[in-house]
């Protein structure tokens, strides 16, 4: 049984998806899930499920959405892959095997490939963690508190593509991931580690003067919106680029 929250909220048994019900209740096993094998207290799922001003009926509303749940699992196999949802006092908890869970399978890769120090496999883990995404996080079910409890996923996952990136270009890939890196450094303006690699895929591709016009579009969107210079790693290689600085070759 395979639990995705990295887009909308899914579980597959095999190849089948699960009918998981109404929103509610697909939110409430994506929170279990985000804590699989950890107590979640009712009340923070009263919290997370109704954000504003919770109904008198909410925590009876939540026990028969985990009821039936236990059911909705149990029908497409749960027992015979491990999983259950258990009661223990006022909290629940998911017990799987946590990298049935994308979300963790995503950070287990991302650590993993942070210890490995070949670039093509550090590159092929990342690629693999970075294709378990489909999306915001619990795209059909957040609420803005869910927002802001993913909001660390989302970090690790612009981090993931940054640290995707920069294994290519050291395996001299620059050319085949400019596409990428133009339109990545597009959806995030003020993130300036993506500027770098751009600046730097640019000029190895002999295109200084792209990555000179791109660093100052970002400089001034930099001062102007937000009244901030460039870092000073990015305005050293301003320098590199204009003096054509031979460390910034592939070594």
């Amino acid at each position: 049984m395979e639990f995705r929250l990295l887009g909308a909220v899914e579980v597959w048994a095999g190849d089948q998806q699960v009918d998981l019900g109404p929103r509610q209740q697909r939110l409430v096993l994506a929170i279990l899930a985000l804590n699989v094998n950890q107590l979640v207290p009712l009340d923070r799922l009263v919290d997370l499920t109704w954000p504003d001003s919770p109904p008198q009926t909410a925590r009876h509303a939540i026990h028969v959405r985990v009821s039936q749940l236990r059911t909705v699992l149990a029908m497409a196999g749960a027992d015979r892959d491990d999983v259950k949802i258990n009661t223990r006092g006022p909290t629940y908890v998911l017990r799987a095997d946590p990298m049935s869970v994308d979300a963790h399978r995503f950070r287990a890769l991302l650590t993993a490939a942070r210890l490995e120090t070949n670039d093509l496999e550090r590159v092929s883990m990342l690629r693999r963690a970075l294709d378990l995404w489909h999306g915001p996080p619990l795209a059909d079910v957040a609420t803005p508190r869910v927002e802001d409890l993913c909001r660390g996923l989302e970090e690790a996952r612009l981090t993931a593509m940054e640290e995707w990136l920069d294994a290519q270009l050291r395996l001299g890939r620059h050319e085949a991931v400019l596409d990428e890196l133009a339109e990545y450094a597009g959806q995030y303006p003020y993130r300036q580690r993506l500027l770098a690699q751009l600046m730097l895929a640019l000029y190895r591709a002999g295109r200084a003067a792209d990555a000179l016009v791109a660093y100052r579009l970002a400089r001034s969107r930099l001062v102007n919106e937000l009244g901030l210079d460039p870092s000073p790693q990015l305005q050293k290689l301003e320098r590199a680029i204009l003096r054509g600085d031979p460390k910034l070759d592939l070594p």
